[in-house]
């Protein structure tokens, strides 16, 4: 017991995923076969999300609008499907295979989602990087170079409504500077994920002019979130609320 009679208990962390494309979770987590796990953010890396499908079997909705993160899935499908794994042209990381080669996910619980999380329903321009070796793409004007493709985004809520999803019990979040924006509409609509793994990118890559990291930071935690972990601004909540 603490000094205001509240129990304080360890939560024992492990890293799921390669060296790039991991989070750190809770090594027990209360999810199971009917959870809802919403990762937005696929890229060429889906580590993390193999790894949960293959521990607790959820459902797992990739949201990315990227055609390389959309051919990147493909490539998973067809190799543990097919047993054909060709990643030609794609930038894997060099832990990745042995990684997931092994694994059981079950794939047709795993459904893409070939859009953007913003605050709402619009049409935006999603900016490229000036480097075509690197698959992020960002939402957000001043992160990237100028060349973009145009994109459909919708807030959290939208796509709950439009899966028929009543929660989300962990959200992954690595969206380039956009994650400011989607946690505080998330917020306003008052949505909890039981779990949050968030890439603070506005903040680690020094965009953040107007101090938005620090505001939800202190936000989240007002609204029952506690902080389990902060690796480098790749930072892990459980709402204990």
């Amino acid at each position: 017991l603490n000094n205001k009679n509240k129990f304080i208990y360890l939560i024992i962390m492990e890293k799921l995923g390669t060296k790039y494309g991991g989070w750190y979770v809770p090594e027990v987590m209360d999810l199971d076969k009917d959870s809802i796990i919403y990762s937005a953010g696929v890229g060429e890396d889906i580590s993390f999300d193999l790894l949960l499908s293959d521990k607790y079997k959820s459902h797992i909705y990739l949201i990315d609008p990227t055609k390389r993160a959309l051919k990147h899935y493909e490539s998973i499908y067809e190799g543990y499907i097919g047993n054909d794994w060709d990643f030609s042209g794609q930038d894997i990381q060099k832990d990745y295979w042995g990684i997931i080669s092994e694994l059981s996910p079950n794939l047709k619980k795993m459904y893409y989602v070939k859009k953007g999380l913003w605050k709402g329903r619009d049409i935006m321009k999603f900016y490229k990087q000036e480097n075509e070796k690197y698959v992020s793409q960002s939402l957000m004007g001043n992160m990237f170079g100028k060349e973009y493709d145009k994109v459909e985004v919708l807030s959290v809520k939208d796509l709950m409504k439009e899966k028929e999803n009543t929660r989300i019990d962990l959200l992954k979040m690595d969206i380039e500077g956009a994650e400011v924006e989607v946690l505080n509409k998330m917020l306003d609509d008052e949505i909890y994920p039981k779990y949050l793994c968030i890439e603070f990118d506005l903040a680690l890559k020094g965009k953040d002019t107007e101090n938005g990291t620090k505001k939800i930071l202190e936000r989240l935690m007002r609204s029952g979130y506690r902080m389990l972990k902060n690796d480098h601004l790749n930072i892990t909540f459980m709402y204990e609320k």
